[in-house]
């Protein structure tokens, strides 16, 4: 067996080869391209190895290099970066560290500690395609949220009204109000004819709210400065056609996303949650993926999720903290559904109500029910069986929370 150690980086990969014994056969490094991944494939090849026989570590399993290595048919394991921290203590006292030294300690764990970590799979297409627009829209998600408060924070300066003056400042029509009257003076030259017909290019035809919102137009405050006013007016025009740009492109992900996920053999294992709905269903998709070994237990899946705690035991002395090295994301898609699992599960309900009275926080109640999620989740996923909230209730094992 082959032992290959790839330390990562944007623009080249340090690599040592490593036999079973521990001598290193070579060490070299490759650009991050075709003709990188070539010279790697050939480096093994002239030491008479196949790929099967070849197994690989790396810290990162989404990367071109190792859709490469899996294409060539190498055995891979990942290898997480942390771990590899605590590993190179063992060979190098000074923690003195580097990219050529990372790829040795690399070759070294998986010539002592390989069967520590389970065979990275690729996933089918269409389930990375899943995962990249579930990133894409929870990016874009964040970006809505941080640019209409950046715009909400600066109307409250000099047009507070133009901020609350429809239900929700990120939807088209407040942005287009925005973008069009963005001084309190430009709105009250509007008539309230020419307000009503506003408000019904953007589908809203309540002619009471219309009379309403008008009347707080006209008595709306002017703000003294009009030099200051037309300056603050031109950022709002611009966070306000920014804001609309990213709403327009988040829903068009979403809708990219819905489609992808309503091909997926395994869509109706998470469409069955309560209140996953269309981002958090393939969201918790896209962190379970494809092949089942790489979670083999649900305390597996709970440790990666992060939702389960960490004991810190030695002599007398005993400690259960929260867990910090996990998928930060896989924790939040998870928790969030937590959260929305308790408006439309009975069973999540009774379950948070009785844990809450015990935790600190309510955050700390809602991921007690994410992990209790997570064990059930787990097993529809291996038995590739949707979720039946009677089923479970009537299944589950001793003591009345348990899944």
């Amino acid at each position: 067996m082959l032992l290959v150690g790839i330390d990562q980086s944007q623009k080249k990969h340090d690599v040592c080869l490593m036999n079973e014994v521990g001598d290193h056969l070579s060490r070299f490094a490759i650009p991050h391209d075709a003709q990188g991944f070539r010279r790697l494939h050939e480096e093994c090849q002239r030491i008479h190895v196949s790929p099967r026989d070849c197994l690989a570590a790396l810290e990162s399993g989404h990367s071109l290099l190792v859709d490469y290595l899996l294409d060539q048919h190498y055995q891979v394991r990942i290898i997480p970066g942390k771990a590899v921290d605590r590993y190179r203590d063992r060979h190098r006292q000074s923690r003195s560290a580097s990219d050529k030294s990372d790829a040795v300690v690399l070759a070294h764990i998986l010539r002592t500690d390989r069967h520590l970590y389970t065979p990275w799979h690729a996933d089918q297409p269409l389930t990375r395609q899943i995962a990249s627009l579930v990133k894409l829209v929870h990016d874009l998600k964040r970006s809505v949220v941080q640019f209409t408060n950046r715009l909400r924070n600066l109307l409250w300066r000099y047009y507070p009204l133009a901020a609350g003056l429809f239900s929700d400042l990120s939807r088209p029509i407040a942005l287009h109000f925005i973008e069009a009257y963005p001084t309190s003076q430009q709105a009250k030259q509007l008539t309230q004819a020419q307000f009503a017909a506003f408000c019904r290019e953007h589908r809203y035809y309540r002619s009471d709210l219309i009379t309403r919102r008008y009347g707080q137009l006209l008595n709306a405050q002017t703000f003294a400065n009009s030099q200051v006013a037309a300056a603050y007016a031109s950022q709002a025009k611009t966070l306000a056609r920014v804001t609309y740009n990213l709403v327009q492109e988040r829903n068009q992900a979403q809708k990219q996303l819905t489609q992808a996920f309503a091909q997926h053999p395994d869509r109706f294992i998470f469409e069955s949650l309560p209140a996953a709905g269309e981002f958090l269903a393939p969201a918790l998709l896209s962190k379970f993926r494809d092949c089942r070994v790489r979670f083999p237990t649900a305390a597996v899946a709970q440790a990666i999720a992060g939702t389960s705690p960490v004991t810190l035991q030695s002599g007398k002395k005993r400690r259960v903290q929260f867990r910090r090295a996990c998928d930060k994301s896989f924790r939040y898609y998870i928790t969030q559904f937590a959260r929305c699992s308790v408006q439309e599960s009975p069973w999540a309900a009774a379950y948070f109500g009785t844990v809450c009275p015990r935790c600190e926080k309510a955050s700390h109640a809602y991921r007690c029910l994410a992990n209790r999620w997570l064990a059930i989740i787990w097993r529809l996923w291996t038995d590739r069986i949707p979720y039946d909230e009677a089923v479970h209730l009537r299944n589950r094992r001793s003591g009345p929370w348990r899944g």
